[in-house]
């Protein structure tokens, strides 16, 4: 593929920061946290686990390499500094490439011989293209954006799982339904500070239908009634309270920043909840897999 201009990067690594390294290392640590659960449960760890990790990495990369180009307009008006949006790939190289990664990916899990892997990973591929293709992607209305989070987030966890032989408790699956509502929920926190870009591509995103204070509102709301939701969850299954605290003090964190954030913050501010979201990501995880091994 060519380069639209001159850069001391070679493509494939613009390609990989366009695709959100952090982002990717996310769903990497769902995925093994899938697995590890099973395994620690009685599972087995064999080349499925090892091969799925690997086609997941290629499909989420896909993913968000179709959202890159499909969120051009967006990305430029808020003066995102993605390789695609400066101008420094091409987009219609950055389709074939997502296009022969989604194949790539689908071959990989195809290859473990484990149905549920692939059936996940199928169901990924259609939710997260449809996200940001189509006559009506979903991450242009609050609930189509609230669907793609939550089920790319459920998808993932489900899919290390089924590598690992299959699914793990009924306590860890109801963290696992949380964190793919905290995705949804307190996820929404990315479009405080996206506004004026969503609008320009006609996205109709929370702070755009609702206006950013009373998206501010929602946020805190969601995040305090799922909070409160963690800790019914550890009332019922003691074996979750780590994950379950943790979770909890990063919705209380995210909501009380969310209503202290003004729209007109400098645009890094107005990305706190959404930063803090992130790191309760990184938090809630490894809590949880402490959980599972102690």
């Amino acid at each position: 593929m060519s380069v639209v201009q001159r850069t001391p990067l070679p493509v494939t690594a613009l390609l990989w920061a366009e695709t959100r390294p952090v982002v990717q290392a996310i769903f990497a640590v769902r995925y093994w946290v899938g697995a590890l659960v099973v395994l620690a449960g009685g599972g087995a760890f064999g080349p499925a686990v090892v091969l799925g990790s690997l086609g997941w990495l290629l499909l989420t990369m896909s993913i968000y390499l179709v959202n890159g180009v499909s969120d051009l307009t967006a990305d430029r008006a808020n003066g995102s500094d993605r390789p695609l949006a400066r101008g420094l790939i091409g987009a219609h190289g950055a389709v074939r490439v997502a296009w022969a990664l989604a194949a790539a990916s689908l071959l990989l899990t195809a290859l473990t011989g484990t149905l549920a892997l692939v059936l996940c990973a199928v169901a990924m591929g259609v939710l997260g293209w449809a996200y940001s293709v189509g006559p009506h992607p979903l991450k242009n209305s609050v609930a189509g954006t609230a669907v793609a989070s939550a089920g790319g987030g459920l998808l993932t966890y489900l899919a290390g799982a089924a590598a690992a032989g299959g699914l793990p408790d009924g306590p860890y699956v109801a963290v696992f339904v949380l964190l793919a509502l905290w995705m949804a929920v307190a996820g929404a926190a990315k479009d405080l500070g996206d506004r004026s870009g969503d609008e320009a591509a006609g996205r109709r995103t929370l702070p755009v239908v609702a206006g950013h204070r009373a998206a501010t509102r929602v946020i805190a709301a969601g995040c305090l009634a799922l909070g409160t939701t963690t800790v019914v969850v550890a009332g019922t299954w003691p074996e979750v309270l780590l994950p379950a605290l943790v979770l909890c003090l990063g919705a209380v964190v995210v909501a009380v920043l969310a209503l202290r954030t003004r729209e007109d913050l400098p645009r890094a501010l107005v990305r706190r909840p959404y930063r803090a979201f992130m790191v309760t990501q990184y938090a809630v995880n490894p809590a949880l897999l402490l959980s599972v091994l102690v």
